[in-house]
């Protein structure tokens, strides 16, 4: 009999289960279409299945390929490789649905010379050496600089191969320059050692000296831009996969797959991580930005990840104002509900801190509940904002921003009285922002006839200028 009710529960929750999966509702390719041009090029492929309840899923390992036309492309897990010249479809398929993806090969057995510009600069950026805490400093590090992520390539070139002849680069023996034996780690390196001897990092600089470090020529196509792929992904529960595929678009309108040469990131490493090779790892439940930088240019795809089979009913909501809309759009996408509306209490005690730094008095307080007006928390709010304390609140709190203090090695007490002065017109004025800003920004002239310029005589520092501004 246990058995039997055994066996009836396990029938029951397996069809409750079955009963509350979400559809595939499509897949998507990245990228949409397949150019490869000469031998060196290649183009990985991600295939990304969605479900109606916004979930996405990795499929390329699951996923089915075959060519209208055989022969003209290589296959090797989700990497193709160019074999012959012409044009093809790819039909990708997953779960009864498919995606054709157009393919064009031209000059398959021709090789590209190795170029400075476009296969030893990206080493530089995937292993970390012309970042600002390595040689990208404005200094360098160690005698050595290069470029801030490779935006002079030409300078960089100099550096390494003119400034300091024979040292960095040994043209009769490649392997033992410099370059290469600090980079794998042969002999000390203040930044350690950055990757594998054996490694395609180490054999693009090995080839690249053993061809006599060419310079490029003056039309060799630049890097417009790059795509990573793909632009969203929604993960089901925690250490689920996705891998990205980061695609450069160049001047002369030829596209080359950069991912195993771009740099990843993430801006939250407990929502999700990812790898040097692109793969990013669902962590805790939130959201996350996959940033991948290749040449000057860095972009991201958003990530959100969500507890494991979590089953979300969207509630009704009433918002207020289009604030209320982002907040609750975010938070559908985070599968969280909103919270409940505050009680008029919590309400009064939080908007008088809020906006004038006082608790209400017990008059406020009094007055306020024995108010039956649906409107009375927005006439509330209307209020606050008309009090002289919410002035000389935030007037305070953007003195402290702007860094308004006087020193007499730089800013008069006179300058950062009328410094101060401006800044209670604006907030009393009620001046938008953007425009208060502005003006700070484009300031000219005396700081005693125009006191907004005293923002560049608190700190004459530029790079310091420069964050704060950020």
């Amino acid at each position: 009999m246990a058995i039997r009710t055994l066996l009836l529960t396990a029938v029951a929750i397996f069809t409750a289960s079955a009963s509350l999966a979400a559809d595939l509702t499509e897949i998507r390719v990245y990228p949409a279409d397949v150019s490869l041009t000469t031998k060196r090029d290649r183009q990985s492929i991600v295939v990304q299945a969605l479900y109606s309840d916004g979930l996405t899923q990795d499929v390329t390992a699951q996923a089915e390929w075959k060519f209208v036309q055989e022969g003209l492309i290589r296959r090797d897990g989700n990497m193709f490789y160019p074999v012959a010249d012409g044009q093809t479809e790819l039909a990708v398929s997953f779960s009864g649905k498919t995606v054709n993806v157009p393919c064009k090969i031209e000059q398959a057995t021709a090789d590209r010379p190795i170029s400075f510009k476009l296969d030893v600069m990206p080493v530089f950026m995937k292993a970390g050496c012309n970042t600002g805490s390595c040689h990208g400093a404005a200094r360098g590090k160690d005698g050595f600089r290069l470029s801030l992520f490779g935006f002079d390539p030409d300078g960089d070139h100099f550096r390494i191969t003119r400034e300091q002849p024979g040292r960095r680069i040994d043209l009769a023996v490649p392997s033992a320059s410099l370059m290469v034996t600090k980079s794998v780690g042969d002999v000390p390196h203040t930044g350690g050692k950055r990757f594998d001897s054996n490694s395609e990092l180490n054999a693009t600089l090995l080839e690249w000296i053993a061809a006599g470090t060419p310079v490029d020529p003056a039309e060799q196509a630049k890097c417009v831009g790059i795509d990573l792929y793909p632009p969203q992904a929604v993960l089901d529960g925690k250490d689920v996969t996705q891998q990205m595929t980061v695609v450069a678009r160049y001047s002369d309108g030829t596209t080359r797959d950069v991912t195993k040469l771009a740099a990843f990131f993430t801006n939250n490493d407990t929502a999700a991580g990812i790898s040097d090779s692109g793969l990013v790892t669902a962590g805790e439940r939130g959201e996350a930005y996959i940033f991948a930088r290749f040449d000057v240019y860095t972009v991201g795809s958003q990530f959100l990840t969500l507890p494991k089979g979590l089953q979300y009913e969207q509630r009704p909501f009433q918002p207020v104002n289009y604030i209320d809309e982002l907040v609750a759009a975010k938070l559908q996408k985070l599968r969280l509900h909103p919270s409940e509306l505050c009680s008029d209490e919590e309400f009064l005690r939080r908007v008088y801190i809020d906006l004038v730094g006082l608790l209400p008095t017990s008059d406020d307080y009094r007055a306020f509940m024995a108010d039956t007006d649906p409107e009375k928390r927005t006439k509330k709010i209307d209020e606050l904002l008309g009090r002289k304390e919410f002035t000389e609140l935030w007037v305070s709190k953007w003195a402290e921003w702007l860094m308004m203090r006087s020193d007499n090695n730089r800013v008069s007490e006179k300058g950062i009285v009328l410094y101060y002065q401006w800044l209670v017109d604006q907030i009393a004025n009620n001046r938008p922002t953007n425009e208060m800003v502005q003006e700070l920004l484009s300031a000219t002239g005396g700081t005693f006839s125009n006191p907004s310029t005293n923002f560049y005589e608190t700190e004459r520092d530029q790079l310091k200028v420069a964050e704060n501004v950020a």
